[in-house]
């Protein structure tokens, strides 16, 4: 394999022009950078990365954790992540934490470990107080759906409360009143903010707020499960019943809801996965879509438009938060480290599951 003195003798040059033109940190001329390309790629050089950081000080690579990879939201938000870094001459490492906030603690010490230049975290859960002192140790770090202080960190949201709120108001022009809502998980910053624009929404416009009409996050779950991640550690990872659970994720709250609540003609869904679920209770009640129950989601995962009745869901720039999630942490390594917060607004796409009012 050859050497960068190898490369520094072909192209005529000395070492520190080869480092400087082959790691972009530097000024070489046209002339001389092109000269020093060919003779490496006639050698076949390969770049020791470990040797560079040392003396760039970057590793380039960069650390993205998501809460679970398999959920079509987040494995579309890594995808912008992921194809944005490689553009930028970064290698993307993506962690897996299961929503645990231990899990979250390992992973944050593992890519500090790994040098990373700089790690985008999605959705954590866990405590401010926990989370902080092992972000500070990064160079940069960017949140996705969870705001830090600015001058710490930078922050992307999703506009969650004004996008729940636009939900019930579009379930009030259908003439809905008795209007329930499936919550997200605790400790989760994008379900206190949904929860908070459906109370908005509802006490806006005069609407009867009835407690036993929420859904909480635990109702889905069997075996004394507070959350999915318990539920399904609970059976083997990939085996038939595990895929089973996850198809019918939503199915046991609204079927509890709609057999205790026959009134209800109106549901109000955390995710498009709960709503998947009130469909499959309504058509095992023979409670019509949309005739006797309106139902919308959100998130807009591609099945919410090939599901019968297709779903009314808020639609997220998933791919481009990924995407804005990289080119800001790239930003903040360089050394722009702007303040505001990036926020993405939610569109509502009506389908036939809440179609609009004639």
């Amino acid at each position: 394999m050859a050497t960068i003195r190898e490369v520094a003798q072909a192209a005529g040059v000395s070492i520190k022009t080869v480092s400087r033109v082959l790691t972009g940190n530097g000024y070489a001329s046209a002339a001389t950078r092109a000269q020093v390309e060919r003779a490496a790629k006639k050698l076949g050089y390969v770049p020791n990365r470990i040797a560079s950081s040392l003396v760039t000080g970057r590793t380039m690579s960069l650390g993205m954790m998501v809460p679970d990879i398999s959920s079509a939201y987040f494995s579309e938000v890594a995808l912008g992540a992921e194809t944005t870094a490689t553009k930028a001459g970064y290698n993307l490492i993506l962690c897996n934490t299961n929503g645990r906030p231990e899990q979250e603690k390992h992973l944050l010490s593992y890519l500090h470990q790994a040098r990373v230049d700089g790690v985008i975290i999605a959705s954590p859960r866990s405590t401010d107080t926990e989370l902080l002192p092992a972000l500070k140790r990064y160079p940069a770090f960017v949140s996705i759906n969870r705001p830090f202080p600015p001058r710490l960190g930078g922050n992307i949201v999703s506009d969650h409360a004004q996008g729940m709120f636009a939900a019930i108001e579009h379930f009030v022009r259908l003439s809905r009143r008795t209007i329930a809502f499936m919550a997200g998980p605790e400790h989760s910053y994008t379900a206190d903010e949904r929860m908070r624009g459906f109370r908005a929404a509802m006490k806006k416009l005069d609407l009867p707020l009835n407690r036993d009409l929420i859904i909480p996050n635990a109702a889905h779950y069997e075996n004394g499960a507070r959350n999915q991640y318990e539920w399904f550690n609970s059976v083997d990872a990939g085996s038939p019943r595990w895929h089973e659970l996850r198809a019918t994720l939503g199915v046991r709250g609204a079927l509890a809801l709609l057999t205790a609540h026959p009134k209800v003609d109106a549901i109000a869904c955390f995710n498009d996965q709960f709503a998947f679920g009130a469909l499959r209770a309504c058509a095992q009640l023979k409670r019509r879509v949309p005739e006797d129950v309106a139902i919308i989601g959100c998130d807009d995962i591609p099945l919410a438009s090939q599901v019968t009745p297709t779903l009314t869901s808020q639609h997220i720039q998933r791919y481009e938060i990924g995407k804005c999630a990289v080119q800001m942490l790239i930003e903040r390594i360089n050394g722009n480290r702007r303040t505001e917060t990036i926020v993405f607004p939610h569109a509502l796409i009506v389908r036939a599951s809440a179609p609009a009012a004639r």
